[in-house]
């Protein structure tokens, strides 16, 4: 069958729009028809060399939803016409890591850009095209292993479903899967972006007493007071260290970096109080370091990572669904444009100007 997908094919160049050979499931495998996918920075981070491309040409997009289409032989977890969100990180349920409740850190699938036997699905004039972990959701249609997508009810309004699969397990399981905010506690987010507004949902979830957000942008400091920021800080006006240190009178119980740059890390660990914890969300270009005062780590301090929001998709996804779904939780803000396939390009160049929270491809 033929898609239409959007393909990286090196650093510094836009992602092209072509029609691409997808091959029909085979076992344990399932056809998607996408319905959604957001535009998220670690897509682009590919794109503007902060990260190497695992693969290339690669059908990019690793947050999405859709529609199953077609099932292959011993797939049981779904049928045609479910909908469904996908994981990113297929999930055996069986390793060491699935069964201590950390599926995303899969050790049976691990980080793909093919399919579990090595083979790919997509091609392009007989040749192979890789798709972004294992998913690949800028494209008409994709073919994922069946454990990549987690089945939710009909009721899910599919297309911005998709941003439950990254952005929002992503922020949201950050603050409570892996750093466990306690109630009262003062938080700190370094960047706005879709998952820093979800790490804020996160923190007014768990009942953050001060939630401080971080960005150079006035757009996003003012989406971020919308999702319960308690104050803000532009690090283009203020020293935002000196500032956190001032507001909480001592630093903050908990700061997530969720902008993936050693310095701004740097910052998030110097915010924290004794006793306090940084967490690395953003993901940091490669072999970067950074260094610590040793003094500063003594007091009980800790500098931890989160991974996908530490998340469980088959559980989590749906007790996220319920919170929309009740009110509780806000989808609808997140999403400040919405754009076809072949707008990709401009609606990466919409995130790094800033004026977007998300953006998500929609499919007809």
């Amino acid at each position: 069958m033929k898609t239409k997908s959007a393909v990286l094919y090196d650093a510094h160049h836009p992602l092209i729009i072509e029609e691409l050979d997808l091959q029909d499931p085979n076992e344990n495998e399932v056809l998607v028809k996408v319905s959604g996918a957001g535009v998220c920075h670690s897509d682009y981070h590919y794109i503007d060399g902060h990260r190497a491309i695992p693969a290339k040409p690669i059908v990019m997009g690793h947050e999405g939803s859709g529609i199953i289409e077609k099932i292959g032989n011993n797939v049981k977890s779904v049928s045609p016409g479910d909908k469904i969100i996908f994981s990113m990180d297929a999930m055996c349920g069986f390793c060491r890591n699935c069964t201590n409740g950390l599926p995303t850190l899969c050790t049976t699938y691990g980080r793909k850009v093919t399919m579990p036997d090595g083979t790919t699905r997509f091609s392009l004039n007989n040749n192979n095209v890789y798709q972004s972990n294992g998913v690949g959701t800028y494209s008409e249609k994709t073919v994922v292993p069946a454990d990549t997508v987690v089945k939710v009810s009909d009721d899910t309004p599919i297309e911005k479903a998709c941003l439950i699969g990254c952005a929002v397990i992503t922020g949201i399981g950050t603050v409570v899967n892996r750093a466990k905010v306690e109630k009262g506690s003062n938080v700190a987010i370094f960047g706005c972006g879709g998952v820093g507004l979800n790490v804020i949902q996160g923190a007014v979830l768990s009942s953050a007493s001060i939630i401080i957000a971080i960005d150079k942008s006035e757009f996003k400091l003012k989406k971020a007071k919308e999702m319960g920021a308690t104050h803000t800080i532009n690090p283009d006006k203020n020293n935002p260290v000196e500032s956190i240190l001032e507001i909480t009178k001592g630093g903050v119980d908990y700061s997530f970096e969720v902008v993936g740059f050693p310095e701004i890390l740097s910052q998030a660990f110097q915010s924290t109080c004794p006793g306090g914890t940084a967490v690395m969300v953003g993901v940091q270009p490669i072999d970067a370091k950074i260094s610590v005062d040793c003094n500063d780590l003594l007091l009980d301090r800790s500098l931890i990572g989160a991974y996908h929001g530490t998340a469980r998709p088959r559980v989590d996804f749906q007790w996220l669904l319920d919170l929309i779904k009740n009110g509780r939780l806000n989808l609808d803000t997140l999403i400040s444009k919405e754009r076809p396939l072949e707008e990709v390009n401009q609606a990466f160049e919409d995130m790094n100007a800033g004026i977007v929270a998300r953006s998500i491809l929609t499919f007809n």
